[in-house]
């Protein structure tokens, strides 16, 4: 550690086992480890407790914002800031690797919130909350609703290793596609970290259906498909409508096989008879996604003949530890990136 003040990594439910390894990680440099405890009241109120001193300490806390709903998620990250603030916490840095309610950000119909921006104001209202990490917020003009200092770390560093480790130096054979125009930039993005490339594919779309839920697939345009391996890259993959129709076009238009590719994995449940896994499975894809929503080892083996799921406890370690550092910044992750 590069002083003598302690640092703690606590992790909040849903989050053990990735706040666990991040703290293997650190450890070697000092960084203490707990886990936070609950007293569920009859009431459904719920109760933080932190179990070990915080007092002049820089905290950083672990929580998830999809588990158990992403209403519980927020409430409880809440009254575990207050609880921190109340122990004498120096600061605390949040280590948010999925953020709710980022979708809607901007006011898209007559009297409705920007919630993105509502969720930011709350963070914020507890000044002891000084820093936020998180992986690819929806849109990048969201961190300008911040006025703490904001780290968006870049998923694709994880989701692009995968593909140069499962294929080799030699990429030619994968074509990098956005599910629609919306999404270009981030797939460039993700095709640069890939092999330096710029030329990708886009979906062309249109939502139908009430309150556009319903997604049809009009038609493609980029480099050809035809005996290729896909990545079909997005930000999240939520009850797999989007994605399973680009998936069907593509396959129809002569693609090999196709990866759909996302930091966030929710899989919410459809309005239909099957979940999002049967019919990501049923669609006959490959998905691969970060572990930035926890999922079980009983989950993931259950799931494994479709997905995929990266660790990110390699990553944020480095931003944990970076940021830890007077005058740290994580701009330094990006030294050698493509």
């Amino acid at each position: 550690m590069t002083d003598q003040k302690k640092i703690h990594i606590l992790a909040a439910e849903y989050m053990t086992d990735l706040t666990s390894k991040v703290h293997q990680r650190l450890e070697d440099n000092g960084f203490l480890y707990a886990a936070l405890e609950y007293v569920n009241f009859a009431s459904k109120e719920v109760k933080p407790r932190i179990p070990v001193t915080v007092r002049m300490e820089h905290t950083y806390l672990f929580q998830s914002l999809y588990h158990p709903t992403p209403n519980d998620a927020m409430i409880k990250l809440l009254l575990t800031n207050d609880a921190l603030s109340r122990s004498s916490a120096e600061k605390i840095t949040l280590v948010l690797p999925y953020m709710s309610y980022l979708r809607q950000d901007r006011k898209d119909e007559s009297r409705v919130p920007i919630s993105a921006r509502v969720m930011a104001d709350i963070i914020q209202t507890n000044p002891k909350v000084e820093k936020v990490i998180t992986l690819d917020m929806h849109s990048d003009q969201e961190q300008g609703f911040y006025r703490i200092s904001l780290d968006n770390l870049p998923g694709a560093w994880v989701l692009a290793d995968y593909f140069e480790k499962k294929y080799g130096p030699d990429l030619s054979d994968l074509v990098v596609v956005s599910p629609d125009y919306g999404g270009t930039k981030r797939a460039r993005d993700f095709a640069r970290y890939l092999d330096g490339r710029d030329e990708i594919g886009v979906m062309e779309k249109r939502r139908s259906g009430d309150r556009a839920q319903k997604v049809e697939t009009l038609g493609y345009q980029g480099p050809s498909v035809v005996g290729k391996n896909v990545v079909l890259y997005d930000d999240m993959i939520d009850t797999g409508g989007s994605i399973i129709s680009a998936t069907k076009a593509l396959q129809s238009f002569g693609a090999k096989k196709v990866y759909a590719v996302a930091s966030h994995g929710l899989f919410s449940p459809p309005n239909a008879d099957l979940t999002a896994e049967e019919r990501l499975r049923k669609a006959g894809m490959q998905v691969v996604v970060t572990n930035s929503i926890p999922r079980s080892e009983e989950y993931q083996r259950e799931h494994g003949d479709w997905l995929t799921m990266l660790p990110l406890d390699e990553m944020l370690a480095k931003a944990v530890l970076e940021t830890s550092k007077p005058g740290g910044s994580v701009s330094s992750l990006f030294a050698g990136r493509k």
